[in-house]
């Protein structure tokens, strides 16, 4: 079912014409299915626009790419394995009712589909990547007409690299034999400062898992009575009212594949299937899974705004209190800064791709500015209204710098994309969407020295300062 996969234990390079000319041609427009309550598991979806013509003498002369991976499966035996065990217990007990019996079926086809491939990007994710790539490919072909060398990051889990490879298969698909050098990396577990430092940063990890943030979501959620009557319509579907009292009363405590407890309570699971019904549409190519029917609009609604609400305080920006998450996404800024500088100076590179997960995409959009990206906010009623949480980190979700050149002199100019549509940088411009890259440098150069990362700083160190200031 899964695409071709090269894994990289270390930095490798290809040439374009060799594997990518082997990897299998996908569908170029991805058909994702419509946005409904899919909360950050959205599938990607392309909405052609139209671009503003660079001024006068200017070409695209680099491409600046960091992107979350496509769809894929669930990321570990979790939801399905409790949700399909509590069904389990109650069907031995003979606690299950009919409905319950039909859901049990369903999540055993879908555990049946994750076989295997839990974590790993799936034909709809492979499919999104490849169009991406080949529709930049097209919108900015001058930027690798000189041959000179792509560099495409990836991290050390599968989904990435499988994006990465995708995106290049597209890429390669479009420009043909003018397909550059391709220099595919992928950093190494506990050493990736700049697509996964939230695994580095000791105080963001004791803000995520014991911030302030979490008191103030539980007393919201105290306050609703929606968090106890859903999950009650909703589980007592599937189970009789003695098996959810025993639920209710904490008397059940059914561990995910690592061993940890994540089905203990009517809420759990209520979640864990509303979960289910959120990466289907992901993996809409491997099998048909209606998990939706068992929910009211109401109650889809309700789920994604808690989903978004824990995700925006926990990874996006979070309590006016606190800029730690967005913080994190510095070294990724000062690393975007130092090679788009480096590359402009020496002509050395025409395209450096950075293949990663939402979790850095979410802060980089706020640290970046981008509207709708990065209001912080108290008050967690208001999320849904001041953060386009599902549409910043969409499946597939990508922020481009392109760069732009005049042959005739003049400054270098950069315009800013997300998800393929022309987006504004915080800085005036007279010609808009294209700014003074010296101006846009200047001032992210600020913001990256105030957070207390150097533009000097190598790998190692910014490492250093994740585990030790951050």
């Amino acid at each position: 079912m899964q695409a071709t996969t090269n894994r990289y234990l270390g930095a490798v390079a290809f040439a374009a014409a060799g594997w990518l000319a082997a990897t299998p041609a996908l569908a170029t427009d991805a058909s994702a299915p419509d946005a409904t309550h899919y909360s950050t598991k959205t599938p990607y979806r392309y909405v052609p626009t139209e671009f503003t013509p660079a001024p006068p003498g200017y070409r695209p002369v680099l491409v600046q790419y960091v992107g979350r991976h496509g769809s894929r499966h669930l990321s570990s035996a979790k939801y399905d394995k409790t949700l399909f065990e509590l069904l389990s217990i109650a069907e031995a007990r003979g606690q299950l009712t009919d409905a319950g019996y039909t859901l049990k079926q369903e999540v055993a086809q879908l555990i049946a589909v994750q076989e295997d491939v839990y974590g790993e990007l799936s034909m709809l994710g492979g499919e999104e990547l490849h169009a991406i790539g080949e529709r930049l490919a097209e919108r900015f072909p001058e930027a690798f007409e000189d041959g000179q060398p792509i560099i495409a990051h990836a991290t050390y889990k599968d989904r990435t690299p499988q994006s990465r490879d995708h995106f290049l298969s597209g890429l390669q698909s479009a420009l043909g034999e003018a397909t550059p050098p391709i220099d595919a990396r992928q950093y190494a577990k506990g050493r990736d400062p700049y697509l996964r430092p939230y695994d580095l940063a000791a105080r963001y990890g004791d803000y995520k898992s014991d911030g302030e943030w979490q008191a103030v979501i539980n007393a919201f959620l105290d306050a609703q009575s929606e968090t106890a009557t859903f999950a009650r319509d909703i589980v007592t579907q599937f189970i009789d009212d003695e098996l959810y009292a025993e639920l209710e009363r904490g008397e059940l405590a059914l561990e995910d594949a690592k061993g940890r407890v994540a089905l203990a309570t009517p809420t759990d699971a209520a979640n864990n299937l509303y979960q289910l019904y959120i990466i289907s549409p992901n993996i809409v190519r491997e099998g048909e899974f209606d998990f939706g029917r068992y929910f009211s609009e109401e109650q889809l609604a309700w789920y994604e705004d808690l989903d978004l609400m824990e995700t925006f305080y926990a990874k996006g920006p979070s309590l006016t209190s606190s800029d730690l998450p967005r913080e994190i996404a510095a070294p990724m800024v000062k690393e975007l800064i130092t090679s788009t500088d480096e590359a402009l100076k020496k002509d050395s590179v025409s395209g450096i791709f950075n293949f990663t997960h939402a979790e850095l995409i979410m802060p980089l959009a706020a640290y970046l500015q981008i509207e709708g990206a990065d209001e912080s906010q108290d008050d967690p009623a208001q999320v849904s209204a001041s953060w386009a949480g599902k549409d910043i980190t969409a499946m597939a979700a990508n922020i481009q710098w392109i760069l732009f050149e005049n042959d005739n002199g003049g400054d270098p100019l950069v315009k800013m994309l997300h998800n393929e549509r022309e987006i504004a940088f915080p800085l005036p411009t007279e010609q808009y969407p294209y700014y003074d890259w010296e101006s846009v440098k200047a001032y992210y150069i600020a913001k990256v020295n105030d957070s207390g990362i150097a533009l000097s700083n190598t790998l190692d160190e910014d490492i250093e300062a994740l585990e030790n200031d951050f």
